[in-house]
Formats: C-alpha cells, sequence, structure tokens
C-alpha cells in the first residue's frame, strides 16, 4: 500500500537502520585495533559519511512529520479524507479476508510446531506447506487491495491534497522531500 510518497512521510525503522550499518561499523572497529592505513581513513570517511547522512535524513523526516501534522491540524478535511480511506481500506480488506495479524498468529503456531521435537517430519512438511500456502493467499489478496482502482484513486488523491497542503502550509515542504529522496538514492 505504500509508494516512495508515504515512505518519505513515515519515520525509519529503528532496527532497519541498526542492521544497515552494523557492518561498517564493525569494520571501523576493526580498523581501529589495526596500524593506521589509508584504507582504514577512507573506510572511517565513509561512515562518517553515512552517519551524517542518516542524521540529515533522520532531521528531515522529523520537519516532514512536524509540518505534516500542523498541516493535518490546520485542515480538519484532510483528516476526514484520511478517515474515509482508512474506512475504505478496511472495508476491502474484509470483503476479500485480507487479515495480517491472523497471518502473523498462524505463522507462529505453524513455527513453534515445526521446531516441536515431537513433530514428525511428515508433519513438519505439511505444515510447511501450509505456511506456503498461507503466504500465497496473504499475498494474492494485498495484490487484489492494490488492483482495486477506485482504492489506489482515493489513496493518490489523499497522498496529493496531503503534500499540496503541506507545501501550502510550509514552503520548504518541496525542497525537504526532494533532498530527502536524492539523500536515500544516495545510501
Amino acid at each position: 500500500m505504500q509508494n516512495s510518497k508515504t515512505r518519505t512521510q513515515q519515520q525509519p525503522n529503528t532496527v532497519l537502520s541498526l542492521m544497515k550499518y552494523a557492518l561498517p561499523l564493525l569494520l571501523v572497529t576493526l580498523f581501529a585495533f589495526s596500524p593506521a592505513s589509508k584504507a582504514s581513513d577512507a573506510a572511517t570517511d565513509t561512515v562518517a559519511s553515512q552517519k551524517e547522512v542518516t542524521h540529515r535524513i533522520n532531521a528531515i523526516q522529523r520537519d516532514l512529520a512536524s509540518i505534516r501534522q500542523q498541516t493535518l491540524q490546520a485542515n480538519p478535511e484532510l483528516v476526514e479524507q484520511a478517515k474515509a480511506f482508512e474506512a475504505a481500506y478496511q472495508a476491502k480488506a474484509k470483503e476479500i479476508g485480507y487479515n495480517p495479524d491472523e497471518f502473523i498468529n498462524q505463522a507462529q503456531e505453524i513455527q513453534d510446531k515445526v521446531r516441536n521435537a515431537e513433530t514428525s517430519e511428515e508433519e513438519r512438511e505439511a505444515l510447511i506447506k501450509e505456511f506456503a500456502a498461507a503466504k500465497r493467499q496473504l499475498a494474492e489478496q494485498r495484490e487484489s487491495i492494490l488492483a482495486d482502482e477506485s482504492l489506489m484513486a482515493l489513496q493518490e488523491k489523499l497522498q496529493s491534497d496531503t503534500f499540496a497542503a503541506m507545501k501550502a502550509f510550509d514552503p520548504k515542504t518541496e525542497n525537504l522531500v526532494n533532498e530527502l529522496n536524492t539523500l536515500l538514492e544516495s545510501l
């Protein structure tokens, strides 16, 4: 349900950010204990540069989130539009039986059974097939939602209207979004 516009309006997942930079940080640590060389200086410069980029991305996202929040407070019609989209999304999800939470619970149960030492190899294979089928069904349901033209039109209009209102509220919005997209592409 997300595209590049919505991605720029959300806070980053801290765990993914930490995982993304774990290897470079590990390399810096290793170089710190080895004799100084031009390679280690370059690696340190690269990590420092990535760290600066990450800090700037986080700052831009905070600024955009603040602008968005203030824009929504100043434009209650956008809040109503978002509620209408959410209701339409929930109705479509219910209509096709799309329930990611149920899938997660089912996946956890299957995983527990597969790990159980008392489960036979034959049962494990059946459970793995059951999981694959459930995963495939969830993906098909998600595709069905994405294929719903009226729902996607509502989402696009909401995003477009919100972005336009944010630009009207704070003219630096467009520059922030452009800078954010450039920084994200550089990583």
